[in-house]
């Protein structure tokens, strides 16, 4: 059987015995809180997918069942993949009931094309990390091409919310008992001028899913609510790009939609709580649209590296002597270092500014000749630019990222 998923490197890792060859996954383009009850409808899931997102989660106010097939078929209809959540699912019930309710959700849903996965669980507390595990390999045994999807706290979560005074630890744990096929989590203190944290919570997932070799993606701030700003373009880009050159494979967004009766202020989200779209909604069609032109490249692409520029956020690496870049000017940075399985490099520069335009002036070791951009437009590396004095110059609006594949001699 031949496989195209929506899922990306979640089903890469998937037994390949029992689901045949994975062949062109894509980067996962979601959101928290989809379109609610009666707006469940196709014109608007045509919207949702005009966006630029690829994978539906569930809605704002959830559904039934009747409302999940509802969404598939919408989803089906336009071509997007869907990660349901289910009323029944209850991690607390003794495993043999539990086991006995997942049967009855897959009997509902499994046959369906536009199905990408199962939502398990939000922010569990470590305590919760045995039923989890019960739940994510049972379905992963019965319906092995399903993501079962589970969202873990950031770092600034409170030991009682974690089940443990140290942040790796937990994530360490979750991965251990739980054994995720995706590593997701949100973050979003960067939204209140405080990015120390998030690029600290960055390094200890990358580094607990390389150890795993797992895949994860992180869930971003689109609301504004309580203190936290309402993201401008800039901010959007900044928490996108600075995700990507650590080497996430997928971007989720928090939120799509917002409902009056949340107590999280009165947003806006991409979309108004009256249902007409914000002004973000173009902004983050924009940036969705280069994810997507970047994504078969990136899906190719293992981190071999990330470091920072000046200043050094706290828990970040400065520029590594065996890294391809030397020197990096005119700016703050965070620059990613890949690459692919033909030994191609690669490097990502982004612009750690939420403000301001900069010139990237990067030093490559002498073994770079020249660099090629690949293209946030078509995905393609653009013609090859020779390097004067090993300097790649790379012009960033504020939070733009960069791709460059380095071309040796």
């Amino acid at each position: 059987m031949r496989l195209k998923s929506l899922l990306g490197a979640a089903i890469l890792v998937l037994s390949l015995d029992a689901v045949g060859r994975a062949e062109d996954p894509e980067f996962m383009i979601s959101y928290w809180g989809g379109p609610p009850g009666a707006d469940s409808t196709l014109q608007r899931y045509k919207e949702v997918a005009d966006c630029g997102f690829n994978v539906a989660m569930p809605p704002a106010n959830g559904a039934d069942l009747k409302a999940n097939l509802k969404i598939l078929d919408a989803c089906k209809a336009v071509g997007m993949k869907a990660i349901i959540q289910d009323w029944r699912l209850d991690l607390k019930a003794a495993p043999k009931d539990l086991t006995k309710t997942l049967d009855a959700i897959m009997k509902d849903y499994a046959a369906h094309p536009a199905l990408a996965g199962y939502m398990i669980t939000d922010e569990p507390n470590a305590s919760l990390f045995p039923a989890i595990a019960t739940a994510s390999q049972y379905l992963l045994k019965k319906d092995p091409t399903r993501l079962p999807f589970i969202n873990l706290f950031p770092n600034y979560a409170t030991p009682d919310q974690l089940g443990s005074a140290n942040y790796a630890e937990h994530v360490s744990k979750y991965i251990e008992t739980v054994k995720p096929k995706l590593v997701s989590w949100d973050h979003y203190l960067q939204m209140k001028g405080n990015d120390s944290l998030y690029f600290e919570n960055m390094e200890i997932v990358r580094s607990e899913c390389q150890k795993a070799k797992l895949p994860f993606m992180q869930i971003i701030l689109s609301l504004p609510h309580w203190s936290y700003r309402n993201p401008t373009e800039a901010d959007l880009r900044w928490q996108v790009f600075t995700s990507i050159a650590y080497g996430a494979k997928g971007i989720m967004y928090f939120t799509y939609w917002v409902l009056p009766e949340w107590k999280l202020g009165d947003g806006p989200a991409i979309m108004k709580k009256d249902g007409t779209r914000d002004e973000k909604y173009e902004m983050v069609r924009k940036i969705n649209k280069r994810l997507k032109a970047l994504g078969p490249t990136l899906m190719k692409l293992e981190s071999t590296g990330v470091f920072c520029t000046d200043p050094l956020p706290p828990g970040t690496r400065k520029l590594a002597d065996d890294a391809p870049v030397k020197k990096a000017e005119g700016g703050a940075f965070v620059i990613g270092v890949f690459s692919d399985k033909k030994n191609e490099r690669y490097v990502m520069v982004t612009n750690r500014s939420f403000t301001d335009k900069v010139v990237a002036k990067l030093t490559l070791d002498p073994a770079t000749v020249s660099t090629s951009e690949i293209s946030q437009e078509t995905g393609k590396p653009l013609e090859a630019t020779a390097l004067t004095a090993s300097v790649l110059e790379s012009t960033l609006e504020a939070g733009e990222g960069k791709l460059y594949r380095l071309n040796p001699k």
